[in-house]
C-alpha cells in the first residue's frame, strides 16, 4: 500500500512485505545499487542472506521496508531497523539518476512517520559528501568517522610470516607478546573458550571507539553469543575466528565474516587487545592467525548447494574471494598502522550521523 508522496505527486513510497520474497529481494538490489554506486569494491548482503533474515527476525525488533518510486519507476529504498531503548539504525538509497528530485526526503519523511514512538534518536551511514550534507539538512550531525580499507586475495601468507613472524608465538626476547598462543577456528565458539570470548567481546563494546554517537547497551552474554552464532548459520556466513592467550589467559580475539552465497568481499570484524597487553605484538599474533584460518577455510568451504550450478557448487570459496574489508576509526592510529602493515589500503570514509526522530 502507498505510504505516502511528495508534493509534486511524482514520487511514490511504497511499503514492502517481507514475507514476500520478490518484494524483499528487489528492495534489497535497489538499496545495494543506490548505496553502493561509484564506490570500489563495496560489499552489500546477498539476496539469499537477505530473506533468511527476514524469516527469522531477532525477537523485539521493528523493521521498517519501503521503496520508492519516480513516475511509476524504481528509484530508491529505505530500511531502518529499531531495538528497544536504542537508536534506530536507518538506510536511505537513491539510484543516481533520481537525485536531488525529492525521493530522499519522502522516503525519510515516511521512515520517521514509522519510528515515531519507536526510537527517540536514529543513525545513518554514508560515503559522500553528499550524503553528510543530506543528513544534515534532516537535523543529523556527524558523530563519528571511520576509514573503509581494503586487502587484496589472495595474500602471500608467506611473506606475511617473514615480516611479521609466526601467528604462535616466537617473539623477539624482552617482547611480553612472545609466548602467546593463538587457537583458531571456523563456526561457532568452542565450549572451553566461550566465556573468554563473551568476556572479550563485552569489553570490544566498552572499547569500540563511537565518536559522540549514542552507545547501544551492552548485550553480549552466552546466551547472545550462541543465538548470534545460529541466526549467522542460518544466514549463510561462516565465522572465521582466532584467540589469544598468554600465560593461560585470553587477552584478544579476531574475527571474520565470510558469506557463503557471495564470497568476493570478506569483512573482517573486530580485532580487541586486552588494555593490559596493547603494544606488544598480540594484535599482530591474532591477524597473521586468522588470515592463515581464512585461506584454509576459502579452501575447504563450497558454495552451497541449489545457489550455483553443479560445477560451481564443487569449487572452493577462494576461487570467488577477491577482497578483505575492515573499518577502522580515523583516532584509533595504532590499528591503522597495524591494518596498513599486512597490506591494507585506504577505500573510502565512513561517516555516521545521528539525530532525533522527529
Amino acid at each position: 500500500m502507498p505510504w505516502s508522496n511528495d508534493a509534486m505527486g511524482h514520487v511514490r513510497v511504497t511499503e514492502v512485505d517481507p514475507t514476500a520474497s520478490d518484494q524483499l529481494l528487489a528492495w534489497n538490489a535497489l538499496l545495494r545499487d543506490g548505496f553502493n554506486a561509484g564506490r570500489e569494491a563495496a560489499w552489500w548482503a546477498s539476496g539469499e542472506t537477505t530473506l533468511a533474515r527476514f524469516e527469522n527476525p531477532r525477537p523485539g525488533r521493528h523493521s521498517v521496508l519501503l521503496t520508492a518510486s519516480l513516475d511509476g519507476r524504481p528509484a530508491g529504498a529505505a530500511g531502518a531497523e529499531a531495538d528497544p531503548g536504542e537508536p534506530a539504525e536507518v538506510e536511505i538509497s537513491v539510484l543516481p539518476q533520481y537525485r536531488r528530485r525529492g525521493v530522499g526526503r519522502a522516503l525519510s519523511r515516511a521512515v520517521r512517520e514509522r519510528l515515531t514512538g519507536r526510537a527517540e534518536a536514529a543513525q545513518a551511514e554514508t560515503y559522500s559528501e553528499a550524503g553528510v550534507e543530506f543528513g544534515r539538512a534532516l537535523g543529523m550531525q556527524v558523530g563519528n568517522t571511520e576509514q573503509r580499507l581494503l586487502l587484496e586475495l589472495p595474500v602471500d601468507l608467506q611473506k606475511l610470516r617473514a615480516k611479521h613472524g609466526r601467528a604462535r608465538g616466537d617473539r623477539a626476547p624482552g617482547d611480553r607478546a612472545r609466548g602467546v598462543e593463538v587457537q583458531s577456528w571456523v563456526g561457532a565458539c568452542p565450549e572451553e573458550v566461550l566465556e573468554d570470548w563473551t568476556r572479550l567481546s563485552m569489553q570490544m563494546e566498552a572499547d569500540v571507539p563511537m565518536g559522540d554517537l549514542t552507545r547501544p547497551a551492552p548485550r553480549t552474554d552466552l546466551d547472545s553469543v550462541r543465538l548470534d552464532e545460529r541466526r549467522m548459520e542460518e544466514q549463510g556466513w561462516l565465522l572465521v575466528r582466532s584467540i589469544a592467550q598468554l600465560d593461560g589467559v585470553s587477552v584478544g580475539y579476531t574475527q571474520m565474516f565470510l558469506s557463503r552465497h557471495d564470497p568476493e568481499i570478506i569483512t573482517q570484524d573486530d580485532t580487541l587487545v586486552d588494555r593490559a597487553h596493547r603494544g606488544h605484538g598480540v594484535g599482530r599474533a591474532l591477524k597473521l592467525a586468522n588470515l592463515e584460518n581464512l585461506s584454509t577455510a576459502l579452501l575447504e568451504a563450497v558454495v552451497p548447494a541449489g545457489h550455483e550450478s553443479a560445477a560451481l557448487r564443487s569449487e572452493p570459496l577462494a576461487a570467488r574471494a577477491r577482497w578483505i574489508q575492515t573499518y577502522t576509526d580515523l583516532g584509533n592510529a595504532p590499528m591503522l598502522a597495524l591494518n596498513r602493515a599486512f597490506g591494507f589500503r585506504n577505500a573510502d570514509l565512513l561517516a555516521i550521523l545521528e539525530g532525533p526522530v522527529r
